[in-house]
């Protein structure tokens, strides 16, 4: 038993000298090579990768044995493959007018109080005189901006930098930027959306006159109201979970779902009253936006602006701080609200309903 005892601590004593041989064969082959690291973060990774020789002679035992049981050593490797937060895609700017601007005002003229009737008139008679008055509107840019910090390392990563700012601060800039042009109120600081500004949803001549209305119908008629309007009905947006449920809707008598018939020649996108359907989160599941969506003007004044600095305690913490900022301005004239509708399917359906 002192003899086993005495081989167990030699053995020890052997593995531990190993380890520490082995550790400082690291670090004698990594300060040989410490002129070649520097220039290699220097470069930003772009010179020749940097090979280390370790002398030390270290078997495959040896190997195993350090670290057993810990996670000192690994045996994965990075892909580098990041995988961001799944956000929505967004779409409201593929619908509207979109533009730019080179100043902190925007200023659009708004026809009004028009007065007069074109007749038709004999040879030789007096025309008829016609007037307009022209009102001058204008809205404010407004600003929205994000930062973040990030490391000096980080800073020479690219891949991990680019990464960073798309998906975590330009990502999130933009999924609140589409919010406010939906559903912003205007007040203050906030961007005015276009949902407070539209019109309720009316179901016309088609009011209590449709046997077992569905939300196709509802979209029929949105689009029956802005012609009416005199608008060109192009887009209605939709909450997913609205899309699907009318996805599994069926002709009376028919196991033929009816979206079917309102696909385009690609069978991919919907479109109904000339208005192609658009899903998002950004609505409210059961609620609708649509009709002639170009009526709304949207100018940026900067889309997205990326400036990198020093703020703060950055220096003495070895880090950078990242701003991301866009500004920008929507607006509607009085005159095109009626082309834009707003409302809730249950409620138009039982407007359609016939009684």
């Amino acid at each position: 038993m002192v003899e086993l005892k005495a081989l167990k601590e030699l053995g020890s004593k052997k593995e531990k000298e190993e380890v520490k041989s082995f550790a400082k064969s690291i670090l004698s082959a990594l300060e040989e090579k410490k002129a070649e690291i520097d220039a290699y973060v220097e470069s930003k990774g772009k010179s020749s990768p940097i090979s280390l020789e370790i002398k030390a002679a270290v078997d495959l035992t040896t190997l195993n044995t350090i670290g057993a049981g810990t996670t000192q050593y690994t045996i994965t490797q990075n892909t580098g493959i990041i995988s961001p937060i799944r956000k929505r895609l967004e779409k409201y700017l593929n619908a509207v007018s979109v533009g730019s601007i080179s100043t902190e005002w925007a200023m659009w003229v708004e026809e009004t109080d028009e007065q007069g009737t074109p007749i038709f008139i004999a040879e030789g008679a007096g025309a008829t005189q016609l007037s307009v008055k022209y009102v001058e509107k204008t809205a404010r840019v407004k600003i929205i901006n994000v930062y973040g910090k990030v490391t000096l390392r980080m800073l020479q990563d690219l891949p991990q930098l680019v990464s960073y700012i798309q998906n975590n601060m330009m990502k999130r800039v933009s999924l609140k930027t589409e919010d406010a042009l939906f559903s912003g109120d205007g007040l203050n600081d906030n961007l005015q959306g276009v949902i407070p500004l539209a019109t309720a949803f009316s179901a016309g001549a088609n009011a209590n006159n449709i046997v077992s209305a569905n939300e196709f119908d509802v979209a029929n008629a949105v689009g029956l109201q802005v012609e009416v309007a005199n608008g060109e009905p192009n887009a209605i947006f939709i909450h997913p979970a609205t899309l699907s449920a009318m996805k599994g809707l069926k002709a009376a008598g028919s196991k033929e779902p009816i979206y079917k018939s309102y696909l385009d020649i690609a069978g991919t996108d919907m479109e109904i009253y000339g208005m192609k359907v658009y899903t998002t989160t950004a609505i409210t599941a059961g609620y609708f936006l649509g009709g002639d969506l170009r009526a709304a003007n949207v100018l940026f004044y900067e889309k997205l602006n990326i400036q990198i600095g020093a703020s703060g305690d950055d220096f003495i913490n070895t880090k950078k701080t990242i701003l991301v900022q866009s500004s920008l301005v929507q607006f509607v004239s009085a005159n095109d609200t009626p082309v834009l509708v707003y409302g809730d399917f249950a409620t138009a359906i039982t407007a359609l309903n016939k009684l």
